[in-house]
């Protein structure tokens, strides 16, 4: 169980817990991986357990892990394992589909708008913009056929540390690309652990952290 002062701290300083969402677009995605993704998470993190039950076979799960956070910031759960449990789910990828899926979004969101301004007093036909992906994303994407997302809450300090060193060491392990829905912003496997590191670290400890040896990606 997550320990009650955790809790209380999370609640206390979150009014809202908005959901957000880190998509790893790539190809290959198998339960050999894990001992690796620990072995990577603790170079930067004490995280003592990636549970037996977490498997890249299951299309929807969940990923728990226990840890020890032993920050000066917040010394009142260095003595305790910690846990989270994040909701995770792995689909085949189409590119087309996927902007389809967008198209139709963005639609709906224009039709809603329409409404609530009553901007049109008469039904028109909707002519929507092409979806907005830069040409580097989209040329990346296209060689993709699976998507990885790991559900967090953002407003969660741990949960929002945690996801993003999760989503980015799994990222680079097997040469995807990855959006951070929260920022909208998009990494590539070459960028995606240094950038989240710089955003995770404070100057001060990101010596110990940046100059971490690379595990060579999947080709």
């Amino acid at each position: 169980m997550v320990h009650k002062c955790l809790r209380r701290y999370i609640d206390s300083t979150n009014l809202k817990h908005m959901s957000a969402y880190i998509n790893i677009y790539t190809n290959s995605l198998t339960d050999d991986l894990i001992p690796t993704i620990l072995k990577r998470l603790n170079e930067h993190e004490n995280v003592l357990d990636i549970h037996s039950s977490f498997s890249f076979r299951n299309p929807n799960g969940s990923l728990p892990i226990v840890f020890k956070w032993d920050k000066p910031s917040l010394e009142i759960f260095k003595q305790n394992n910690l846990k989270l449990n994040f909701n995770v789910t792995l689909k085949s990828f189409d590119l087309k589909a996927y902007k389809k899926k967008l198209l139709k979004e963005k639609i709906i969101k224009q039709s809603i708008v329409q409404k609530i301004f009553g901007v049109f007093k008469k039904k028109k036909r909707k002519v929507a913009k092409p979806v907005k992906l830069s040409a580097a994303v989209e040329a990346q994407l296209q060689n993709y056929n699976k998507v990885f997302s790991l559900k967090y809450h953002s407003g969660d300090v741990f949960e929002n540390h945690f996801a993003t060193l999760i989503g980015a060491i799994v990222t680079e392990l097997t040469n995807g690309i990855c959006h951070f829905t929260q920022e909208n912003v998009w990494y590539d496997a070459k960028d995606v652990l240094r950038e989240s590191l710089v955003n995770l670290y404070t100057l001060e400890e990101l010596p110990n952290h940046i100059n971490k040896n690379a595990v060579v990606v999947a080709s």
